[in-house]
């Protein structure tokens, strides 16, 4: 029988959240900004949709994103905040909310994009996987509609990956709160990698397929493969060699080859995960715009200026800065005064530069730990929880079944009771007349020693069905006791794991600010440096 429709506002409200508006609507769920009371925070809660096919599992699949992200803190993956059942079974979980726009209407408004843009995104997408992979969940949706371009973020285009909601874990991982989809696949078809249209069990090398494809898009101004049948289309994936990219562009070779590499059919074929990913782009954004002259020109010419906020186009526009300098004077030292004391305040920022990030890398190293740790424990007392729901349900049944045992026994001992009395009376019946002939009272007394050998024996089963029934009530007092102190021991893991989610999300901001800051004073001590070769080329 179906439960009757959870009041949605009502009880989001008991759990502190007000419902401000509708972000946006699908099959499957709907997205709700809404405000924490306590903190005034604004915040994203989706509510998973009772009308949607599957429905159960719908909810079950958002709240395996929850145990899966809760106490996650990186600058971009979307921050799991909170979650919940509703009374009528749908899922609902609170996000942090982002102001900006996905990559697909970015995509749709401008085309392909240049190869630094590019590249500078996809890294940002796979820092966000290499979390997730190292917490054995796979994303499953990289998409350019699940990579968001924040407009709150510290530089251009700062990414957060959203949509949890399609998480891969393992059947056996007790995450998992979600039945087996089977081998159906979700979301679009156009980054789909050939695994998973196989029905296949997905890997982190099925992200590593979606990111090359999704990079092959921005690249290209279109997907890898295209097809009005989506049938025809999953089968390209499958079966149909990568077309390569354009020309055109300015694309190195070696960001061709890693986008060839990232969308080879076979898994083992592609590199090992996101973090080899995130190397290798590395490398590519280092080497776009063509390898630097061997011998720089000293004819007065500059290099252009780069995006504002991606670290390795200012590494590179400072470097080139400085062979330009080495060809104008021979070697840098003999630059003039200026040149020299700007050279230096570009070697110091990027020292701080690289040495917040590093920083900033260890802090989020040091909260994945902690927060894997508190994870892992949570894991253990939900699964020694379940073991005792399931031991408690066996003792509580053989309680019930000791409990009608010893119920059977008395009312059979009462029985004989009943028909002892009975018996002891025609004894006194037979013993009132004139005259008594132990013939007559033989029978009787037969019958009495008959019911009293049957009480005897229904005396000794009530006691020891009674023994038993005792038993089995102290090993339904001893779960329901130990079952207490498991949930006491959960109940601390929760709060210890919200109390050090705030407290990580405070360090993961602080740490994020320490490289904005690190990023800006480099950027400006290579502003510094640009406008003194400025002025000395004004002054020839």
């Amino acid at each position: 029988m179906p439960r009757p429709p959870a009041n949605v506002s009502g009880e989001l409200l008991q759990r502190g959240y007000v419902l401000l508006g509708k972000l946006a609507r699908g099959e499957t769920s709907t997205v709700y900004e809404a405000q924490h009371e306590a903190t005034r925070r604004r915040v994203a809660l989706k509510v998973t949709a009772a009308e949607a096919p599957d429905a159960e599992r719908m909810a079950g699949r958002l709240m395996t994103a929850w145990n899966v992200a809760r106490g996650l803190r990186h600058p971009h993956l979307v921050a799991a905040l909170d979650a919940g059942r509703l009374s009528d079974g749908r899922g609902w979980m609170v996000m942090e909310r982002l102001r900006g726009r996905d990559l697909q209407i970015e995509l749709d408004e401008v085309g392909r994009l240049p190869p630094p843009r590019a590249v500078h995104i996809m890294r940002q997408v796979c820092e966000a996987l290499a979390v997730l992979h190292r917490r054995g969940a796979v994303h499953r949706a990289v998409e350019p509609r699940n990579i968001y371009l924040s407009s709150a973020g510290h530089f251009a285009d700062h990414v957060k990956l959203i949509d949890l909601g399609r998480l891969a874990v393992g059947e056996d991982d007790p995450m998992r709160e979600h039945a087996p989809t089977g081998p159906f696949t979700l979301g679009t078809p156009l980054y789909l990698p050939p695994e998973l249209a196989r029905g296949e069990t997905a890997t982190p090398a099925a992200d590593v397929y979606a990111v090359g494809a999704v990079l092959f898009h921005l690249l290209a101004g279109r997907p890898p493969f295209e097809d009005d049948e989506p049938l025809r289309l999953v089968a390209k994936h499958v079966n149909s060699p990568v077309p390569p990219l354009p020309d055109a562009g300015g694309i190195p070779a070696r960001l061709s080859a890693l986008v060839q590499a990232c969308l080879a059919k076979d898994a083992v074929d592609r590199p090992g995960g996101a973090e080899e990913v995130l190397t290798a782009l590395d490398a590519c954004l280092m080497e776009i715009g063509g390898p630097p002259p061997e011998s720089p020109s000293p004819a007065p010419q500059l290099p252009p200026m780069p995006a504002v906020g991606v670290a390795p186009e200012w590494a590179r526009f400072s470097d080139h800065l400085r062979r330009q300098i080495r060809a104008w004077f021979g070697r840098v030292e003999s630059a003039p005064q200026a040149i020299g004391d700007a050279l230096a305040w570009v070697s110091g920022a990027r020292t701080a530069l690289d040495e917040a990030v590093a920083s900033a890398e260890r802090q989020r190293a040091v909260t994945d730990t902690r927060a894997r740790a508190r994870i892992t424990r949570r894991q253990s007392l939900e699964q020694r929880i379940y073991t005792l729901d399931r031991s408690l349900k066996a003792a509580e049944s053989k309680l019930r079944e000791m409990e009608h045992a010893v119920f059977t026994a008395v009312r059979a001992r009462e029985r004989v009771d009943e028909d002892y009395r009975a018996a002891l009376r025609n004894v006194e019946i037979a013993s009132s007349g004139v005259t008594v002939r132990p013939g007559d009272l033989l029978p009787l007394h037969g019958e009495i020693r008959t019911l009293l050998a049957r009480r005897a024996d229904l005396e000794a089963r009530v006691g020891q069905r009674r023994e038993a029934e005792r038993e089995a009530a102290e090993s339904v007092a001893l779960l329901m006791a130990e079952r207490l102190e498991v949930l006491r021991a959960h109940a601390d893991v929760e709060l210890e794991e919200q109390d050090e989610g705030q407290r990580s999300e405070w360090l993961s901001a602080r740490a994020a600010d320490d490289v904005l800051a690190a990023q800006r004073a480099f950027e400006n001590a290579c502003l510094n440096l640009h406008l003194r070769c400025v002025e000395l080329l004004d002054a020839e």
